[in-house]
């Protein structure tokens, strides 16, 4: 077997180890090493998404966080941030209806111009 990965030694206190331990035996990994690997890959995504992706920070009061954590456990979505980027999408949605979308931009002589903009 060909080995393409690195070895990374990592110090992980035992409080730590024994919380890994548990999500391995909840989710069924065969190693320690897979549930690291799978922390790690969702941890990188979380930090690093994709390009066509902006990450924004909402700080809530924790009253608002409260709330949001009793919609989740009540079944209502899966995630705390899933709910908030659902309410975020359906909140710009009903403020955007109103206008058209916005047209693609065409080149006139050279120049980069909206359609409809009057010419420069």
């Amino acid at each position: 077997m060909v080995d393409t990965s690195d070895r990374v030694t990592v110090r992980i206190p035992p409080e730590l180890i024994e919380k890994l331990k548990g999500i391995q035996e909840a989710k069924g990994s065969p190693t320690i090493s897979d549930t690291i690997r799978e922390a790690l890959e969702q941890y990188i995504e979380l930090h690093l998404p994709p390009q066509h992706v902006r990450k924004v920070v909402v700080e809530l009061s924790r009253q608002d966080n409260s709330r949001l954590e009793a919609f989740v456990r009540d079944g209502n979505s899966v995630s705390v941030d899933d709910a908030v980027r659902s309410a975020v999408r359906e909140y710009i949605r009903g403020r955007l209806e109103p206008y058209p979308p916005a047209r693609p931009a065409r080149r006139e002589g050279g120049a980069l111009a909206a359609e409809g903009a009057p010419p420069p």
